[in-house]
């Protein structure tokens, strides 16, 4: 039987739920402050500069403007703007995904777990592996245009994360309440 550390209001915090909800919230602050996704572009007086960005930062880069961008070509603006879009879908499946995981991991620490949420952070478990797919397919794209980018390791932790929320998820599945059929 695993030590209980605190019992607070249906809660029962014992060492393996506090290590499983511990890694959950540093793998989601890790995704958050890791570099992401490095780009070279023109700034404001026409210099090229090569700069990283967090997770936080990114939409500063999937909504760049292709005309900032030293290899940008008029006839293809199109192709930048699908490269950029699906580029950006991967940032944007990591911050929901980090967001419902973190308001609703807190959910694991109880005996019978409510399922409103532990759906939430089960299904958040999902956009958080699915990060590296469009990062990959969005960076092949902006690369096939010329783009020099290159991704950090800031999106390792949400995948990371991901499958230890699913893991977990389903080995607390059987305390899930059942409200009486509900």
């Amino acid at each position: 039987m695993d030590k209980v550390l605190v019992r607070w209001g249906g809660a029962t915090v014992t060492g393996a739920r506090a290590l499983q909800v511990g890694g959950i919230l540093v793998l989601l602050l890790l995704g958050l402050v890791l570099p992401y996704l490095t780009m070279e572009y023109f700034d404001a007086s026409f210099a090229v500069i090569r700069d990283t960005a967090t997770l936080s930062q990114a939409g500063d880069f999937t909504g760049l403007d292709p005309t900032y961008l030293p290899s940008y070509d008029p006839a293809v603006r199109p192709d930048f703007n699908v490269a950029f879009n699906v580029l950006g879908v991967g940032p944007t499946l990591q911050i929901f995904g980090s967001l419902v995981a973190a308001v609703s991991c807190w959910g694991l620490f109880y005996d019978e777990i409510n399922k409103f949420f532990w759906w939430p952070l089960h299904l958040s478990s999902y956009p958080l592996m699915a990060v590296p797919i469009p990062l990959f397919i969005g960076l092949s794209m902006v690369r096939d245009l010329r783009v020099n980018a290159s991704l950090g390791l800031g999106w390792i932790p949400a995948v990371l994360a991901g499958v230890l929320i699913f893991v977990v998820t389903l080995r607390a599945r059987g305390r899930i309440d059942t409200y009486g059929g509900v």
